[in-house]
This record gives C-alpha cells, sequence and structure tokens, in this order.
C-alpha cells in the first residue's frame, strides 16, 4: 500500500509541474516574446523562430513527463527497479540534453543580431544549465537503476 500511495504524490508532483510549464510555455512566454517584440524591434523577425524553438522545448518537457507518469505508475504497481524504469529514465535524460541544446541555441541566436547580452541572455544559459543537470540526474538514475535491476536478476537466479 505504501507503493501506492508514494506514486500517487509523486504523480501529484507531476501534475503540478506539468500544469506550470503550461502556463508558462502556452501563456507567459508568448505574451513575453510580444513585448520583447516591442522592446528590441531590430529582433522582430525572431518572434516565430523563438516561439516555435519554445514550442519544441515545451514538446520535449511533456515527452520527459509522459515517461515520468510511466515509472510513477511502475512504482504503484511495486515495481520499481525493472528494465522499463531503466530505459524511461534514459530517453527523460535524452529529452533533457535536447532540451538544453535548444536553449544554448536560443542563446546563441539572442547573442548574434546585436551581441546584446540582458537579463534574457542569462535566462536562457540558466535554464539550458538546468535542463542539462536535470539530465544528469535522470541519466545517473538510470545507470543506477540498471545496475539494481542486474543485482536484483542475480539475486533471484541464485535463490
Amino acid at each position: 500500500m505504501e507503493h501506492k500511495r508514494l506514486s500517487y504524490l509523486l504523480m501529484a508532483a507531476g501534475a503540478v509541474a506539468a500544469a506550470g510549464l503550461s502556463a508558462v510555455f502556452l501563456g507567459i512566454l508568448p505574451a513575453l516574446g510580444g513585448e520583447m517584440r516591442e522592446m528590441y524591434p531590430e529582433m522582430a523577425g525572431w518572434y516565430w523562430p523563438a516561439l516555435i524553438c519554445l514550442w519544441v522545448i515545451f514538446a520535449l518537457y511533456m515527452t520527459a513527463m509522459a515517461f515520468y507518469f510511466a515509472i510513477c505508475r511502475r512504482i504503484g504497481k511495486d515495481r520499481s527497479f525493472c528494465r522499463e524504469n531503466e530505459r524511461a529514465l534514459f530517453r527523460i535524460s535524452q529529452a533533457l540534453f535536447c532540451a538544453a541544446g535548444l536553449w544554448l541555441l536560443g542563446a546563441g541566436a539572442w547573442l548574434m543580431p546585436n551581441g546584446l547580452m540582458g537579463p534574457m541572455w542569462l535566462y536562457l544559459i540558466l535554464m539550458a544549465l538546468a535542463s542539462g543537470a536535470m539530465g544528469c540526474l535522470a541519466y545517473a538514475l538510470a545507470r543506477l537503476i540498471g545496475r539494481a535491476v542486474a543485482l536484483q536478476e542475480e539475486n533471484s537466479l541464485t535463490i
């Protein structure tokens, strides 16, 4: 029963995170982009490419969330250490690494036209670092789960 409770708590936390991501990527950032067009008229041509890039990053984050929810469901079924969770964590890390690359691409594109290095540039770099760090954590957890599964399989053979 403890596994089910933990699974529900993890899913609730994931739902809050997914709602927050949706609000930011589908509401706040497009509105902020509209204001940025007015503040930086020389960058107005970058509005749609930047918005599309943000939506791709959002899709990568939501893909990672889908794998996260699959892991939560398996935890609820008392299947914490299984190959499926190892693969899901590896896919999460791939999605987050791709998102980090896109954030860096955005930071480079922001610098190119006029060499603007304001708070937006710093925000893009911080998002790339955060995505990369979370990708590293997911990859490390995938490796850890993989080793745990191997030990579990080895122990079940010796019994």
